[in-house]
């Protein structure tokens, strides 16, 4: 019996995890530090891609960021760990996790380390193009406060991730 519900655990993850794949736009943000999310802050990113690799134990992840004023395209590649998180470099070092999986709506939770050593947690919620349900933006309010970061700092920016005509999917 207990083979069974393993088998069953582990089917049902890849699942979920397979469900992470494909065109995504970032609907709200937040952080504990919000300079960091603001207009031009450098983890204010605006996801557009996620790929999987070698069975979700690599993601590739695609972004734009605006930084004093240039909208650039980014992709990184997160590892995972032993611990289930994800690792990766950008603007310092990240570990991240994605904590809602659905076929509308992901939420990511992340830890950024700075190049000054400054800690930073954050939520990245991504859906496919509609602003957040009641529902999605109360359980990213609990999100936010399990990782201590104030639901005021939360940041609605689908509306602002258009930034140029090659910014669109």
């Amino acid at each position: 019996m207990a083979k069974i519900l393993l088998l069953a655990l582990a089917v049902g993850l890849a699942h979920a995890l397979s469900e992470l794949e494909g065109h995504w736009v970032s609907t709200a943000i937040g952080a504990d530090n919000v300079e960091k999310i603001a207009n031009q802050g450098t983890m204010r990113l605006y996801a557009r891609q996620i790929i999987c690799h070698e069975e979700c134990d690599k993601l590739e992840i695609t972004f734009y960021v605006n930084l004093n004023g240039q909208c650039s395209e980014t992709t990184v590649i997160g590892y995972k760990q032993e611990d289930g998180n994800y690792r990766t470099q950008f603007e310092g070092d990240n570990i991240f996790k994605p904590m809602v999986i659905t076929k509308e709506f992901l939420v990511f939770i992340s830890k950024n380390v700075d190049r000054d050593g400054l800690e930073t947690h954050l939520l990245f919620a991504l859906g496919k193009g509609q602003t957040l349900k009641n529902d999605q933006y109360g359980r990213l309010e609990e999100l936010a406060k399990e990782q201590k970061i104030p639901p005021e700092n939360i940041r609605e920016v689908l509306t602002t991730g258009n930034l140029n005509d090659s910014f669109e999917l």
